[in-house]
């Protein structure tokens, strides 16, 4: 009887090993995930008209409030990501490589306005809903757009300087790259498929209005200018997400927690996983 018992113990045992083993198998695809090495934005390159206020409640400097921003998209960028791929976080990662990519991919670019390309819809179905003719007026209106960029340009006429004012709602501080063998390097070294650049971050107030800021109703913009390159360094898409923030909001950790998800949306829409 005790070896009846004994031999039917060993077959459970046996069978769970089994399946277990055959669970691990399915899951071993993971390691086809596509691999994204997020660049926070360099601190340099960081605006912020609602400090003063933030500073008063805080009585942190505008240092403090820059680096807890930063920090902050970049958590949540990490969060918002990690369950459909690899990320690669530089901001975290305190090694000596990960501060040497990050100052070596600083020094190789420089930033210029451009046309935003147009965001990815929340909801893939969206793009059905696009019939024939809304494509062609949003296609009218970008070639309008790159028109009015194109005439916009400063120059000299019969020596006279002209120019018309340009536009800035509809533009993105882009990255140009002076070395782009050292995306190539570190694509190579990291195995990377996508780097998610974080070009610039703001906050700002509308102030074209004199009476806007006494309003109850004012807000501010946040704005983050992001790029995606593949790691052949191609861009795949340039833009920036933003949302609008209460204007007399001084809550650092509010704007982070309940405005931040919003415009980090709008980026990870962009990416094929």
């Amino acid at each position: 009887m005790k070896k009846v018992f004994l031999f039917l113990i060993l077959t459970m045992i046996g069978s769970i090993s089994m399946y277990a083993q055959e669970y691990l198998d399915f899951n071993a695809g993971a390691d086809r995930t596509k691999r994204i090495l997020l660049v926070p934005f360099d601190s340099r390159i960081y605006y912020n008209d609602a400090t003063e206020i933030i500073a008063q409640k805080t009585e942190e400097t505008h240092d403090e409030i820059m680096m807890y921003f930063r920090e902050q998209f970049n958590l949540q960028l990490y969060n918002a990501l990690i369950d459909s791929c690899v990320v690669v976080n530089l901001l975290s990662d305190n090694t000596r490589q990960a501060q040497e990519d990050i100052s070596d991919l600083y020094s190789i670019i420089s930033y210029e306005l451009r046309l935003a390309m147009q965001n990815a819809p929340e909801h893939p179905e969206d793009n059905k809903k696009r019939n024939f003719f809304q494509q062609k007026r949003y296609e009218k209106q970008q070639r309008k757009k790159l028109e009015e960029m194109e005439n916009s340009h400063t120059r000299i006429v019969k020596g006279e300087i002209v120019g018309k004012p340009q536009a800035v709602g509809e533009k993105y501080l882009h990255i140009v790259f002076h070395q782009p063998e050292v995306l190539h390097q570190i694509a190579k070294r990291r195995n990377i498929d996508y780097f998610l650049f974080i070009n610039q971050f703001d906050i700002k107030g509308n102030y074209r209005d004199p009476y806007l800021s006494g309003n109850s109703k004012a807000m501010r913009t946040v704005r983050a200018h992001f790029s995606l390159f593949n790691a052949e360094a191609e861009q795949v898409h340039g833009s920036f997400g933003m949302t609008e923030i209460p204007f007399n909001l001084n809550d650092k950790n509010e704007i982070s927690n309940l405005y931040f998800p919003e415009v980090i949306r709008q980026i990870i829409n962009n990416i094929k996983f």
